[in-house]
């Protein structure tokens, strides 16, 4: 078993890493591109997946798929273009790699890749103790600790907090906003400043412009259990209250706490 992000991951789920890291036919974002590159590049519609759209940063624009042999035709000038593009459209995480790259190399910069920008899960500095009393309030909170989802992408930071309230079921499918504000009025009441932060119990609740935008929910002791986005490569985080709070300091965003009942 592998280490990842301070998390032990199977050669199963490291199987299906490959597959949604690296396809065989990959998109290229071609809207931004001048109009005599762009009338170069072949056009290649795909409805793609969940876990494709997370590996490459698909939320908006147009998009093409080719393969690995359909960039190394493209004029050298085109294929420069077309690659600073999605390097644009990635950053600050490297491109992914083509199938016959990683067979080479290894899985090492599919890791690397996972890792860029995120601080490792704690969840084993977490004393017995401090498990033991959150139990009762977050019952499948230990179970989803530094874990990754094996379904892929879709599970989100909302499903998160609920599930460890709820149980385990909860928290393997994307929920809604209007599921997580309906749930959060009627199993949490808002409390103010930061005092039961130590305790179990206490969902944090960021809003960006007004709207729903992250929560993560404390464990104890300085704990929190977080979920950064919903993407594949994104695992359930222990990490401490600071350091979350930290991690969703954006412009527009606000900050409320809420304690469960």
């Amino acid at each position: 078993m592998r280490t990842v992000l301070g998390i032990g991951v199977s050669t199963e789920l490291i199987r299906r890493w490959r597959r949604w890291y690296a396809p065989t036919r990959q998109p290229f974002p071609t809207d931004r591109l001048a109009p005599t590159i762009a009338a170069q590049v072949p056009k290649h519609e795909s409805a793609g997946s969940a876990e494709w759209r997370d590996t490459f940063f698909m939320y908006g624009g147009e998009w093409t798929w080719l393969t690995e042999e359909e960039v190394a035709g493209l004029a050298p000038r085109v294929r420069r273009s077309l690659m600073a593009g999605r390097r644009r459209a990635m950053s600050p995480k490297p491109q992914p790699l083509w199938p016959s790259q990683l067979a080479r190399v290894g899985d090492g910069p599919m890791i690397d890749w996972i890792e860029r920008g995120v601080r490792p899960s704690q969840h084993d500095h977490v004393p017995a103790d401090c498990w033991r009393r959150a139990d009762a309030p977050l019952p499948a909170a230990r179970l989803l600790a530094g874990s990754f989802p094996m379904t892929g992408s879709g599970a989100n930071c909302f499903a998160t907090v609920v599930g460890a309230v709820e149980g385990p079921d909860a928290a393997s499918d994307w929920m809604q906003l209007e599921t997580f504000a309906a749930w959060l009025s009627d199993r949490t009441r808002p409390i103010e400043g930061t005092s039961r932060d130590h305790e179990p119990g206490t969902v944090l609740v960021w809003t960006e412009n007004g709207s729903l935008a992250h929560a993560a929910v404390t464990i104890g002791e300085g704990w929190t259990l977080c979920k950064p986005s919903q993407a594949w490569s994104s695992p359930r985080l222990v990490w401490t209250v600071r350091q979350t709070v930290q991690a969703w300091r954006f412009h527009g965003t606000r900050l409320s706490r809420h304690r469960l009942v």
